[in-house]
């Protein structure tokens, strides 16, 4: 691996590799759970121990804001309809990775709807097949490094980057992992 490469550390990767989240401005955890209609049902856990990531179906997990931003994790189809919800009252970038399947998407939201969708799955021959929709956001132009990982992967890990260009670098997400995130229940 090549020394100005970000390392994903294995936490991260467990984060991102497979899972999926909304990427919104920080905002009061009364008002995300107020914009979803959901309940706070627990808060105090470490993100990245909180022991209802993964729970399925209308949880959600909000981490601490973190330089001004928050990350909104849960399943792809709850994670889905939150991102629409809450972009209807600011933008909001919502994104899943499994590289068990390989495949990762990501899309720009505002106004509850996509304005921009990029989409990458392994083809049939081995190759990355890429599908995109809506016009590319400035960032794109940039040349924006993926952090990679002892497996690889390192094209699924491009919302890992965006993450970075928006001041959330490895590092932060990193100690994010160790602070408090709170669990939402929707209805």
């Amino acid at each position: 691996m090549q020394e100005d490469v970000p390392v994903l550390s294995e936490g991260l990767f467990e984060v991102f590799g497979g899972g999926s989240w909304v990427f919104l401005p920080a905002a009061p955890v009364h008002v995300v759970a107020a914009a979803l209609r959901a309940d706070v049902v627990s808060d105090g856990h470490p993100w990245g121990e909180n022991p209802h990531v993964g729970e399925g179906a209308s949880v959600l997990v909000l981490t601490a804001p973190i330089n001004g931003w928050m990350l909104l994790q849960g399943a792809s189809e709850t994670v889905g309809g939150a991102a629409a919800t809450l972009s209807e009252r600011q933008p909001v970038f919502r994104a899943t990775i499994d590289v068990r399947l390989p495949t990762m998407s990501w899309a720009y939201l505002d106004g509850g709807m996509p304005m921009r969708t990029v989409s990458v799955e392994l083809g049939d021959e081995g190759d990355l097949v890429t599908r995109t929709a809506g016009d590319p956001l400035p960032f794109e132009s940039e040349h924006l490094v993926c952090p990679t990982s002892e497996y690889g992967y390192d094209s699924y890990f491009y919302p890992v980057a965006i993450l970075g260009h928006h001041g959330l670098g490895l590092g932060s997400l990193e100690e994010a992992l160790l602070r408090p995130s709170v669990t939402l229940r929707l209805p």
